[in-house]
């Protein structure tokens, strides 16, 4: 057991053949970029491999062989076994097998329902709620939608604007409710026209899920009107933030997103307007920090803001989601230099295992 510990040598990328996320060679944009920078700046080899559900025991096998760490860049929402998936880099996980991002720590933050466990700290909204069953929607919703007249909300796992809503109750008494991933418009009656035709989106639970049980759902957030000013992602490595995103979306529109028609600019967390919402970051790390569960922070992920007032008209920023799973850099591939360097701090940390084991050997 020493000694296969000892002979693993290779950093791996876990993709997976299905998804819209692929170039014309069939792999992520950003893979061979992240692992030729790893290769460059670490003595580790590098491999792509692929995740094939029917064949994940021999997948297992080989990387338990030869994997000092492995890096997910699957994106879940095309992979239907996720949990077992999940599962997977668990088991690889407790092999001492370095696990980026381990599935302990996506299955929180990489969830809306982070909002709804933020809501009082530094970062988050004190009116978000997490409606796991519909009737306790049915309840309670119609209260917030008729106190403030506009609310989002957020199906507990998605992306690209993917099951998000944006609910307005009109002077009617009608409801208007607007999908962001391709804002189309959808008008009731009723607002118990809206609710009865919500329903069929709250899914039963999976019993035999293990990562997954209590995840199903909606969180219910606060409309922040300056969504029209943009949205800022802070994009981190580990607990470093490498770049400040500020996604504007086109008139008219709610959706901050790519698939919406949002413009992305990148610049430097260093620019001195980007102060206050790095400062945050940083301070809302220690609130995040449990939700890791023991582990380290995601190896590439986000923290997304939108502006709000406070009660004296100051900016504040608000966080509207975390993303962890499989953050792309497609568009600014220099940034994979920046996942390359918490493989050289692993590498000392390998190297002084390799040591003791020798020492224990001989």
């Amino acid at each position: 057991m020493l000694q296969e510990t000892y002979m693993r040598t290779k950093v791996f990328i876990i993709e997976y053949a299905v998804g819209s996320d692929k170039g014309f060679d069939g792999f992520r944009p950003d893979t061979k970029p992240i692992l030729k920078e790893i290769q460059n700046n670490t003595s580790y080899d590098t491999e792509v491999v692929f995740y094939i559900p029917n064949k994940k025991h021999k997948l297992f096998d080989y990387l338990k062989k030869h994997a000092v760490a492995v890096i997910s860049r699957i994106n879940p929402g095309n992979l239907k076994e996720i949990d077992e998936y999940f599962q997977f880099l668990n088991k690889l996980s407790q092999e001492n097998i370095h696990v980026h991002t381990h599935p302990d720590v996506m299955i929180n933050l990489d969830f809306k329902d982070i909002l709804y466990k933020l809501k009082d700290t530094y970062l988050g909204e004190k009116s978000t709620m997490f409606y796991q069953k519909f009737d306790d929607f049915q309840r309670s919703f119609p209260y917030e939608l008729k106190k403030e007249k506009i609310r989002v909300l957020k199906t507990n796992y998605g992306s690209t604007g993917e099951g998000v809503y944006l609910v307005c109750l009109n002077e009617d008494n009608s409801v208007t409710s607007t999908e962001a991933v391709n804002n189309e418009k959808i008008h009731f009656k009723t607002l118990d026209d809206f609710i009865t035709d919500f329903s069929w989106k709250f899914e039963e639970e999976n019993e035999s899920a293990v990562y997954f049980k209590e995840k199903k759902g909606f969180v219910s957030c606060k409309y922040l009107k300056r969504i029209k000013e943009g949205e800022i992602r802070v994009l981190l490595v580990n607990n470093e933030p490498i770049s400040v995103v500020h996604k504007k979306p086109q008139d008219g529109e709610f959706s901050a997103t790519l698939f919406s028609g949002a413009q992305y600019n990148y610049e430097s967390p260093r620019e001195a307007k980007w102060k206050d919402v790095i400062d945050l970051t940083l301070k809302g790390l220690k609130d995040i920090k449990p939700y890791c569960q023991g582990h380290d922070f995601p190896l590439l992920w986000t923290m997304d803001y939108i502006l709000d007032y406070d009660e004296n008209q100051n900016d504040i920023y608000v966080l509207s989601e975390t993303n962890c799973s499989c953050v792309g850099i497609t568009t600014h591939l220099e940034y994979a230099k920046e996942v390359a360097k918490i493989f050289k701090k692993d590498i000392i940390i390998e190297d002084l295992d390799n040591i003791l084991i020798s020492q224990a050997v001989s």
